[in-house]
């Protein structure tokens, strides 16, 4: 005889992961828009190379952890341990929210060193070629204590700062765009964990239905790998 009734759980699927696939494909296509944009800009003006901000390994060290509870809560709601759910959501949620801590006492690091979010090249501290280096077309200049100057020319004849002056520190302005867009829709997906966190207290989560927190939960390791393939690209490619 054939079953004429829906299986909720499988509804559940068939509405709301579609959605969220279409999501992170849309915030897939941003962040490759702007890395391409960062890798072409680069090529063609005044470009400041630095250090990330020490808090930014801190952060990747917390995202990468919570990516692991939110993972174990997920288990443990297939296996009905009520508890293990709450508690491993809450971690997820604490995680997160020192990610974006961590993430703004980084961007006061770089705030502290002279690289804003519109920033000129003048207003930058530290020592040239130790803490910062500034690269012209590709070429890093040279600093000789009060001029700058293409490397080829080592008779320090033809200064290029008139060419300097107000141009922007475009390096840290993409820094603290890629940074932010990512913080952005973090905290959709902190939003979602509160969610998922008040149906964690109240049980809902179990073998038979945990889709909410299986939606919640892929879309926070997208997220991890998107905050990893950012740090990398900025550590490697400055």
């Amino acid at each position: 005889m054939e079953n004429n009734f829906a299986d909720p759980y499988d509804d559940k699927n068939r509405r709301l992961k579609p959605l969220m696939w279409v999501a992170m494909v849309s915030i897939v296509m941003l962040f490759g828009g702007l890395t391409s944009g960062y890798i072409v800009t680069k090529a063609d003006n005044f470009w400041v190379k630095f250090d990330l901000p020490d808090m930014f390994i801190v952060s990747t060290l917390l995202i990468l952890l919570s990516s692991v509870t939110i993972r174990m809560a997920v288990k443990a709601a297939k296996s009905n341990v009520y508890d293990r759910v709450k508690v491993a959501v809450l971690a997820t949620l604490v995680l997160g929210v020192g990610f974006v801590g961590s993430q703004y006492m980084g961007w006061e690091q770089l705030v502290e060193e002279g690289h804003f979010f519109v920033g000129d090249l003048t207003e930058i501290k530290g020592d040239y070629g130790a803490d910062y280096t500034i690269e012209y077309n590709g070429e890093s200049l040279i600093y000789n204590g009060k001029d700058f100057y293409m490397p080829n020319d080592s008779g320090f004849k033809d200064p290029i700062h008139s060419r300097m002056f107000n141009s922007f520190n475009t390096s840290s302005s993409y820094l603290y765009v890629l940074t932010g867009v990512h913080i952005a829709h973090l905290g959709g997906g902190l939003l979602a964990l509160l969610v998922v966190l008040v149906n964690a207290l109240r049980q809902k989560y179990n073998s038979e239905d945990s889709v909410g927190l299986e939606i919640c939960a892929t879309y926070w390791h997208f997220l991890d790998g998107l905050w990893v393939y950012l740090f990398f690209f900025l550590m490697l490619i400055k």
